[in-house]
């Protein structure tokens, strides 16, 4: 076990160098966020771990794994007047199966809108959704395959507004080795996009098109050897044939004492911390409220996220 723990320290270490820069400007950019408290508190590496507050989000294996229902809501309190928030609703499928269904909401309000000469016009705003259904089914024992087919809706602030419309789909394998170590598998974002058309706005200049996300492929593990839970992935991003990027996040979990966990971690150099309560609402040990604390990039401001679990 310690030479388990050894080897993916140094891996983690190593790995350090890489950075995502390649893939800022594209679209679905608000999905590569993050969503849940607990998650971001530790750095958001969630391909191999189980995050009851929106385990499709992560991998959508994930879900043949689940014990309970289980519902959540969240809330990001983000700086220069963007936010985020979601909901999500997963169940297992007796015997082997699992389903969930998650809505992602995102946007930039208070816009200054201008015109040709410079004159303010009003305030604008900008928002985007992404609608999850999730299935997952345990195909041998201790490994489960997942499918996430994903909706998209943008609305954008222009003279008669303009929407682009698409659809994804994500595919992930998780293997559990044991209750201790579990390894994690995703390709996200297949095929994709936004579709968009400014004929009504542009008239002549009209065109179809569309922005491709990103496609990411991930690996990545859950590691708990008893007095702390580490999880960690790595992310490859291709757009096109010229524009690829990777990431690296990390990070772990520990419980001083019964019911209550202190998080850390870090997203491609970006340090992450948080703390989860667990407490009994309808019965023992059902409900969770969790937090993290975001240091953005130089220039970003910082930011805190709530997420509340109830499951049933």
């Amino acid at each position: 076990m310690k030479r388990r723990l050894t080897v993916i320290i140094f891996i983690m270490l190593t790995l350090q160098t890489i950075s995502a820069k390649g893939i800022g400007g594209y679209a679905g950019s608000f999905l590569r966020f993050g969503t849940t408290a607990y998650s971001m508190a530790m750095g958001g590496g969630f391909t191999a771990a189980i995050d009851p507050g929106f385990p499709g989000y992560h991998n959508p294996a994930a879900i043949a794994f689940m014990d309970k229902r289980s519902g959540s809501v969240l809330h990001h309190f983000l700086p220069l007047d963007r936010y985020l928030v979601s909901a999500s609703l997963s169940t297992k499928l007796p015997p082997t199966a699992g389903l969930g269904i998650g809505i992602v909401n995102a946007g930039v309000d208070k816009i200054d809108g201008r015109d040709a000469a410079g004159h303010k016009t009003g305030t604008l705003s900008t928002e985007e959704y992404a609608v999850y259904v999730s299935f997952a089914n345990e195909l041998l024992s201790g490994l489960s395959l997942g499918v996430n087919v994903k909706m998209f809706y943008q609305i954008l602030p222009m003279e008669g507004t303009v929407n682009g419309k698409g659809i994804g789909v994500d595919a992930g394998l998780l293997y559990r080795q044991s209750k201790n170590f579990e390894m994690g598998l995703v390709v996200q974002d297949w095929n994709a996009a936004y579709a968009w058309n400014t004929g009504d706005v542009f008239e002549e200049k009209g065109s179809t098109y569309q922005d491709q996300f990103p496609l990411q492929v991930r690996a990545g593990f859950a590691y708990r050897p008893g007095f702390i839970d580490m999880i960690g992935d790595y992310t490859y991003f291709r757009m096109g044939e010229h524009v690829s990027a990777h990431r690296l996040r990390a990070g772990g979990e520990y419980r001083p004492i019964e019911r209550v966990a202190v998080r850390a971690g870090i997203n491609n150099f970006s340090p992450t911390v948080g703390l989860g309560l667990n407490y009994t609402l309808l019965q023992r040990d059902d409900a969770y409220v969790d937090y993290a604390f975001i240091l953005g990039r130089r220039g970003e401001g910082l930011t805190h996220v709530f997420t509340y679990v109830l499951t049933f």
